[in-house]
């Protein structure tokens, strides 16, 4: 049976949600598909690693943003003047609708959990053992990456076992309106056992994601527009050194060449260095044809014609993440001035309601699919930020540097754990979106009528709406689940957002007084990460 026919929704509505977000399915595959052709080692062309990292990827981009659809599906039921529409007004229909929401979004994150505990660790093990040009049995190298995956499996498992039996509070026994609104939120998302083992797994998923933004995406937003601002440097001035370095080269070869011209042996430190000079005469050939490639490229050109353009885009970008930083610490000022601890930092009311991009998104809403298109830019912006902060800064395990990222040099490992990175970072996306646009994420567009003064007044819905006159988004029911709680996740998820505020203030004057790297400079990088033995192990 179709859905529409078991939820009784106007054909118009279903058929416009589902295209919506099948279109969106299929431009985050073909965006992921690029994005690993992009990075993947060319001579590494296995298809195991790009296929894991591409499906773990699209499969995050997919639950971020099924955010839109949620609201759209939460706030339609609702005419504009606060009445329930005719086909909603039967409550069985809205915890239907709600029902296959929730459901699509349980299916999302489980997924995701198969993919980050299972799918990727195996994939890294297995090639982690070898590649192809080696001696290592595939069987071997099976029975390898099945015993590490199996820490992960366990892992996974506990996590499961502990949300769905270990009690980690309640609701503080209390008077007042703060407590009233808490209950309020906690009579809406009454979970069952497994509800609350995924609530709690999505909950750690989002803390490692948090780090994430803290490291990456924080330097990303900021050093990312600056990209469009900053020049490279002069060309020709980089071939001027090249061929400087080159003439050095050159005299320190005669002189060996004159030293041992009468044929006597060659010293050790003197083999050395011919063998040093050897090794750098056929690098700098490469980078001078890599710096005259780029010189005399047609994108160099295209790129100086457009110029005026680029840096109109980079100050336009610079103020979206100006914008969205504002928004979360709009949001955090509010959690700390009428929030605490005990209560999880949780807010029963948004008081600071001058939030850009929760105002912007708020009434996009009202005309779908404007917010759909915004919050497609927002993630897909935020996802660009968080790779370009993973590929300048590296993927690090505490003070080792693992892999790099460098396009078409990237090698499986790297890209595994790049795709693993961006999963968690995606992941506590959502739990971003309740900070950095409360209002859109939480209640969308509702509105309530209530009578004053023998007059009808519509309002906004929040937490103080009379029962059953207003109802959660299911993202804002999965988060608030665990949150409401557990007060010390809430605390932490609020400290480490006000870490990530810190990160880019401190990457945005980093970024700003750091130049760009001229093609030289980024030639000799990346060729020296790819000869880094400790990078490619």
């Amino acid at each position: 049976m179709a859905l529409n026919d078991t939820i009784k929704i106007p054909i118009e509505l279903f058929i416009g949600s589902t295209a919506t977000f099948g279109t969106i399915i299929l431009i985050c595959i073909i965006v992921v598909a690029v994005y690993i052709r992009k990075f993947a080692h060319e001579a590494h062309p296995g298809a195991a690693p790009r296929f894991v990292s591409g499906l773990t990827c699209s499969l995050v981009l997919m639950t971020s943003l099924l955010l839109p659809v949620d609201v759209f599906m939460t706030s339609y039921q609702k005419y504009p003047n606060g009445t329930w529409r005719e086909w909603a007004a039967d409550n069985s229909t809205r915890v239907e609708i709600n029902n296959a929401i929730l459901y699509t979004y349980y299916t999302c994150y489980s997924l995701l959990t198969f993919c980050l505990f299972l799918l990727t660790p195996f994939a890294y093990f297995f090639f982690e053992e070898g590649d192809a040009e080696d001696d290592t049995p595939a069987a071997e190298r099976l029975c390898s990456a099945f015993k590490y995956s199996f820490c992960f499996v366990f892992l996974v498992v506990a996590l499961l076992l502990v949300g769905a039996f270990v009690q980690f509070g309640h609701i503080p026994n209390s008077n007042g309106t703060i407590i009233d609104d808490l209950n309020f939120l906690g009579d809406q998302i009454k979970s069952k056992g497994i509800e609350s083992a995924l609530s709690f797994t999505i909950s750690v998923l989002t803390v490692l994601g948090l780090f994430v933004y803290i490291i990456y995406t924080a330097y990303g937003l900021s050093a990312f527009p600056f990209n469009f601002v900053k020049t490279r440097g002069n060309a020709a001035r980089e071939l001027e050194k090249l061929r400087v370095d080159q003439i050095a080269r050159e005299e320190k070869e005669r002189q060996l060449a004159a030293k041992y011209a009468d044929g006597r042996p060659v010293i050790p430190s003197d083999r050395r260095l011919m063998q040093k000079l050897a090794r750098d005469k056929e690098r700098y050939a490469e980078l001078q044809r890599l710096v005259e490639s780029d010189h005399n490229s047609c994108g160099r050109k295209i790129l100086i014609c457009c110029r005026p353009f680029s840096i109109v885009l980079g100050i336009f970008l610079t103020l979206i993440s100006l914008a969205f930083m504002s928004s979360v610490t709009v949001t955090l000022v509010d959690k700390y001035v009428y929030s605490n601890y005990t209560l999880g930092y949780v807010l029963t009311t948004v008081h600071y309601k001058y939030s850009p991009i929760n105002y912007l998104l708020t009434y996009a809403q009202l005309v779908f699919p404007l917010d759909y298109i915004l919050v497609l830019l927002i993630v897909f912006y935020l996802a660009c930020c968080t790779v370009n902060g993973i590929r300048r800064i590296g993927i690090w395990f505490f003070w080792i540097k693992m892999f790099e990222v460098i396009p078409r040099r990237t090698m499986p490992q790297g890209l595994l754990l790049l795709s693993a990175l961006f999963s968690y970072a995606m992941i506590a996306l959502n739990q971003l979106a309740l900070v950095a646009m409360p209002t859109y994420s939480t209640y969308g567009s509702q509105h309530y009528m209530v009578k004053e003064n023998g007059t009808d007044v519509i309002k906004p819905c929040d937490n103080h709406s009379p029962p059953g006159e207003c109802q959660l988004t299911q993202l804002a029911s999965i988060i608030t689940r665990f949150t409401i709680h557990a007060n010390l996740y809430g605390a932490i998820v609020t400290y480490l957002l006000s870490a990530f505020v810190g990160a880019y203030v401190i990457g945005f004057i980093v970024a700003a007084i750091r130049r760009k790297r001229s093609v030289l400079e980024k030639a000799v990088g990346d060729r020296d990460a790819e000869d880094d033995p400790l990078l490619n192990l």
